[in-house]
Parts: structure tokens; C-alpha cells; sequence
């Protein structure tokens, strides 16, 4: 078996345009979405659209959960641009996602086996994502009897093989290079590339994983960003940086 595995699409439309484009070549035999699909300032129902139209599977992310909410108040910024974007059908659809899937031996969750907003791959050192150590990792994932386990969240395209044998694998963000966050301290992720990102898994005597940087029209969704107020993300969307890094 061949598996598609994109994640944190983040209303970026014509990055996940790119990247079922790059899919549609590439033999698998199915696609699994890791969560966070709408929030950001681009494009969330026109992605969202184009993401409950495919055949792909889904998990909840954080941010789908946030956009159940009732109302935008106390929402982020990205997630109240986004809340304000999608129908209530369509708000209801991402928070009734399921917190995770297994698709075989693979086993399937946006940020972490405990929780959608703990990261399972990073941790978090001078204010930046770097690795986690393959014991911090087990200790999370604890035991289990799959070969691969995917997750998100993160935006950081990782692969570990653990001394059980599984695989974990992170395939990046499709939408949002780079960001700032605040929980659980301050911190930065970036790729250093404004691609968009996923990962291919081949199930077979050995586990293959290819993970892809894919080619679209960044500048196109920076303007986009700028259009609706949110230089942060443009800077972040061409250049994979955060805005206010040294």
C-alpha cells in the first residue's frame, strides 16, 4: 500500500491544489488528512470544499476543533478570520472529525496520542522546534503495535524510527511554512522553504517514506494574506520564516 499524507493545509488553497496535482502522479492507493484544514487568512471554504469533495481520510486538528465554537469570540485571529469564512455546516463537519484513524498498521492523529496541541516529533529549545529525543517520543506514543504512526501539528516534516521498529513521520505543512506560537511558551517553527509539504508512506517488507516540497504560487498566497490584513503570514508563506526572527 501506498498512502498520501498531507497535513496543517490551512486554507491554503492553491498549495493543496499543488499537491493533489503532485499526488494524482504518484501511485497511491489513498490520502490521509492530518488536520488543521481551514484556519488562516486565505482561503478556508473554498479549501475546505475542495477537501470534503475528495475521497481522502480525515482527522481533527486543533484549529478544527477551535472552529466548532459558537461564535468567533475568543477565537485566534486566523481562527475567527475562518470561523467568519465557513457556513455552520461546514464549521460542524470539521469539529466532528475523529480525534484519530487507523488505516491499516498505520495509526493516524494530528499532534500526539494524549492531546491535539502536544507535539510529538519537536521539542521545544531556545524559543525554537528542534527534534524530539527518540525516548521523549516513546514515551508518548508508549506501546503499540503499529508500524507507522503519522502525525502533524508541528509544521515540521520529521522521521523517526523508534527502537520497536515504528516509524513516525511528520509530512509537513501544505499550507503554512512558517508560524509563531505562544503555548506551551513562545516559540517558532519554521521550515526555511516556502514549498508545500507532504509525505509519501509505501507499506511493504520495508517501509518507505519520501517526503515532497512542492512548487506553487507562494507570492500568490502572500498577497492574499496581505489583502486580508496579516503581513505575518506573507512573510511566513515566501519565505517559510517567521516575520519577527533574527
Amino acid at each position: 500500500m501506498r498512502l498520501g499524507v498531507i497535513a496543517d493545509v490551512h486554507g491554503n488553497l492553491p498549495a493543496l491544489e499543488a499537491v493533489l496535482s503532485k499526488l494524482a502522479g504518484l501511485s497511491v492507493d489513498a490520502v490521509v488528512n492530518l488536520g488543521d484544514c481551514a484556519s488562516g487568512p486565505l482561503w478556508p471554504a473554498e479549501t475546505l470544499q475542495l477537501l470534503r469533495a475528495s475521497k481522502m481520510s480525515h482527522v481533527r486538528g486543533n484549529h478544527d476543533r477551535a472552529l466548532g465554537a459558537a461564535s468567533p469570540d475568543g477565537l485566534g485571529a486566523s481562527d475567527a478570520f475562518a470561523w467568519r469564512d465557513l457556513d455552520a455546516g461546514a464549521r460542524n463537519w470539521l469539529a466532528a472529525l475523529p480525534f484519530e484513524i487507523e488505516i491499516g498498521k498505520v495509526r493516524c492523529f494530528h499532534a500526539s496520542p494524549t492531546d491535539d496541541e502536544t507535539y510529538l516529533l519537536d521539542a521545544i529549545e531556545g524559543g525554537r522546534l528542534v527534534a524530539a529525543s527518540p525516548g521523549a517520543v516513546e514515551a508518548l506514543i508508549g506501546t503499540t503495535g503499529h508500524a507507522v504512526v503519522l502525525c502533524g501539528h508541528s509544521h515540521q516534516p520529521r522521521l523517526l524510527r523508534l527502537g520497536n521498529g515504528t516509524v513516525a513521520v511528520n509530512p509537513g505543512s501544505v499550507g503554512n511554512p512558517a508560524y509563531q506560537a505562544t503555548h506551551p511558551s513562545l516559540h517558532v517553527s519554521e521550515s526555511g522553504a516556502p514549498h508545500a509539504r507532504f509525505a509519501v508512506v509505501t507499506m511493504a517488507d520495508a517501509i518507505e517514506i519520501e517526503h515532497h516540497a512542492v512548487v506553487y504560487d507562494w507570492n500568490h498566497a502572500a498577497r492574499r494574506a496581505e489583502a486580508n490584513g496579516r503581513a505575518d503570514w506573507a512573510h511566513a508563506l515566501r519565505s517559510g520564516l517567521v516575520l519577527t526572527s533574527g
